[in-house]
């Protein structure tokens, strides 16, 4: 029997994936590379770290996919994320070092022989100053806010994410916007 694995649910391919399924692991990846891919930069991953990273964050959900099912009531895909990010941490706390300040979004790079207009050089500006203030989180604040905003889980799904409750999430954003706010005001950025 062929299955289709590009309509499947993510409960399903990672079920398929518990059974050594190499054509849901390919599905998997497509569906979730850029997703995990933004969520690994902004735990302060860049370049060649970063690639790394990810690659290591799908390796550990296809060795781990089996381990979901023993996870009642968490959906696909807050263990996914739960598995990415508990990763970025531990690597984080074994290089022993912060998130780096002066990362790069993709999005703002210019292409070479493009001149960058006005409004373009203000949004990239702007943008490096969220991410300095962002960096300058503390983690589980800067990775509720990631969740919620950047990867638009919702509270309960950030909470199962992060192994807490959704009052622990909303003190985190609530704490975090404030911190975030401050920190943009000295530096003359609104949002």
């Amino acid at each position: 029997m062929q299955h289709d694995f590009t309509q499947m649910s993510d409960e399903d391919l990672l079920k398929a994936m518990a059974q050594d399924s190499h054509e849901a692991f390919d599905v998997f990846a497509e569906r979730y590379l850029q997703p995990l891919n933004r969520l690994v930069y902004r735990m302060g991953f860049k370049d060649s770290d970063c690639e790394d990273m990810l690659q290591d964050v799908l390796v550990q959900v296809w060795n781990k996919a089996e381990m979901w099912r023993a996870q009642e009531g968490i959906s696909a895909r807050a263990w996914i994320y739960r598995v990415a990010t508990n990763l970025c941490i531990d690597m984080h706390r074994k290089q022993k070092r912060q998130p780096v300040n002066e990362a790069v979004d993709a999005e703002v790079i210019p292409l070479k022989g493009t001149e960058r207009s006005d409004a373009q050089a203000e949004r990239s500006e702007r943008r490096e100053h969220i991410d300095k203030a962002m960096d300058g989180l503390p983690e589980r604040s800067r990775m509720a806010i990631n969740l919620v905003y950047y990867e638009e889980m919702s509270n309960k799904e950030a909470a199962e994410t992060m192994g807490v409750s959704v009052k622990a999430i909303e003190g985190l954003l609530v704490r975090g916007r404030k911190m975030l706010k401050k920190a943009l005001k000295r530096n003359e950025v609104s949002l």
